[in-house]
């Protein structure tokens, strides 16, 4: 499945970005969404202020009430809004799943080849633990010199961060057809994905697949895959790779412009500047950790 060809650098906007398809080796399983970022770094703080943060209130006087009123809901089984149960607890933060995938976005991104950053603690960057290096970016940017489709890091971040997550079901840019090695059934037919209707919205932490393109005619088709950081009116932002003008390739949160058509949401890219449509997305709450 193949999208959009790189395009030359766009002065307007932050990076530059094309249509993916899968890499024909594992790892990388990669994908031809190019991007060129002249912003590929997005600050530690920037990436904190989207996961959130676990907060308590420290109360006083009432300080009692409610702890039994915290009893009594959890007394109530389903009733009772908990930590681990449903897309957001009652004060609208992310469930412990989600909190745990945007902490390790906060931990891991930005970074990119010719700037690793490596976390504290560990002993490779992200696109390391992916599986790219510079040789593999050298290679991408021959594939493109030579009018071939070039394989981004895209799909291979997304394999990456999956796995940190200790995820059961571990995908790549194909995730909604397929998982990380090619085989089927992917995320839809296990049951992990939903598709775009209008009427249900993606919640941070989930993985976002969007369409090479807009309508009726984009359908089926896969323009980029990434992780939903936070969701605005008019601007979400997401953890993506395949950032960077090759053979220079990046992994970090990124600012996209949306709009709303029919209630579907459409993103502009701030890479190739082409706008695509939501597809679905795999429903984090879904996916089982196994560790």
């Amino acid at each position: 499945m193949t999208g959009d060809e790189e395009q030359d650098p766009q002065p307007a906007e932050e990076s530059q970005e094309s249509g993916e398809q899968p890499a024909s080796s594992d790892p990388p399983q990669g994908a031809t969404d190019t991007q060129q970022t002249e912003e590929t770094q997005q600050s530690d703080a920037q990436s904190g202020e989207s996961a959130g943060v676990d907060t308590k209130q420290a109360t006083t006087d009432q300080s009692d009430q409610a702890a039994q009123q915290a009893d009594a809901q959890s007394d109530k089984g389903d009733g009772g809004a908990t930590q681990d149960a449903g897309q957001q607890t009652a004060k609208g933060e992310p469930n412990a799943k989600r909190r745990a995938m945007l902490d390790l976005i906060d931990k891991w991104m930005p970074t990119s080849l010719n700037n690793p950053r490596v976390p504290d603690g560990e002993t490779q960057d992200l696109m390391a633990v992916a599986g790219w290096t510079k040789a593999r970016g050298q290679q991408s940017k021959q594939e493109k010199d030579a009018g071939e489709h070039p394989v981004t890091s895209c799909g291979d971040i997304l394999a990456a961060m999956l796995r940190l997550w200790k995820s059961n079901f571990v995908g790549a840019f194909a995730i909604r057809d397929q998982d990380a090695k090619g085989r089927t059934p992917g995320a839809k037919g296990l049951g992990y994905y939903v598709e775009a209707d209008g009427a249900q919205s993606p919640q941070p932490g989930d993985i976002i697949v969007l369409r090479n393109g807009v309508g009726k005619d984009s359908a089926g088709t896969v323009g980029h895959v990434g992780i939903l950081v936070e969701a605005g009116d008019t601007e979400w932002r997401t953890a993506d790779g395949g950032g960077g003008a090759l053979p220079d390739q990046t992994a970090s949160v990124t600012t996209r412009t949306v709009r709303f058509e029919d209630n579907m949401p459409i993103l502009k890219s701030p890479t190739d500047l082409k706008e695509k449509q939501l597809d679905g997305w795999v429903d984090l709450d879904k996916l089982e950790q196994t560790g």
